[in-house]
């Protein structure tokens, strides 16, 4: 029992160093970049780091982040951009409803909770589908609200980790700039897999019962 629970607390620790060792080379990454141009291509490296080391254990960081970082520094810069201006447009529309007291407010600010909504699926959702299946920006996004909206359970999970994350910040800042971004990024990627991979086995049924002839006799009968 003591060596299940030494082995265990070992694990712990070499996870624990490579999350440490992730958030480094998000840091040195996206110095390089500018800043400016290397946070998201540092984040989208990240992402796909964890990915490859959720699916494969045995993985060189250093080669994998390195390699994630050039795939993908163009495509994650305009996609982040794209991010940004949305996302400052959605403030700036923010900031009018309040001010705005006419009898359309509680319309326009319902409209507005909608798309923020979305928007805040989008952006959890976006880059991790981006490192899992390599797709265009608009099908990325396209995936994205559609799988962020179909697992609503594993997304409302997701955000509520994610807020509680904060407080820990808050509580112990030493360790936003040691773990911080990688820990963040680990969540969101690994609940994200699973939003995949659940989505996936749900287009299967439906492909089964599609092309099941039983279930289409029964579904005539009825």
């Amino acid at each position: 029992m003591k060596s299940l629970n030494t082995n265990g607390f070992y694990r712990f620790l070499e996870w624990l160093m490579w999350i440490m060792y992730l958030n480094l080379l998000w840091i040195i990454s996206s110095l390089l970049g500018l800043i400016v141009f290397g946070i998201f291509p540092a984040t989208m490296a990240l992402i796909s780091t964890i990915r490859e080391w959720h699916v494969n254990e045995e993985i060189s960081f250093h080669k994998s982040y390195a390699k994630a970082y050039k795939q993908y520094f163009i495509k994650s810069n305009l996609m982040g951009f794209l991010f940004l201006v949305v996302g400052y447009i959605l403030f700036v529309d923010l900031q009018w409803i309040i001010q705005n007291t006419s009898t359309f407010q509680f319309l326009f600010l319902t409209v507005f909770i909608v798309l923020a909504f979305i928007y805040i699926i989008t952006l959890l959702y976006t880059f991790p589908i981006m490192a899992h299946f390599n797709l265009k920006i608009s099908h990325a996004i396209k995936h994205a609200i559609i799988i962020g909206v179909f697992s609503p359970l594993v997304t409302f999970i997701m955000g509520t980790i994610l807020i509680l994350l904060q407080y820990l910040w808050r509580f112990i800042p030493g360790l936003l700039p040691v773990i911080g971004v990688s820990l963040t990024f680990y969540i969101i990627t690994r609940f994200s897999i699973i939003a995949f991979e659940r989505f996936e086995v749900k287009q299967k049924k439906l492909l089964e019962k599609e092309n099941n002839p039983i279930m289409k006799g029964e579904q005539g009968h009825v």
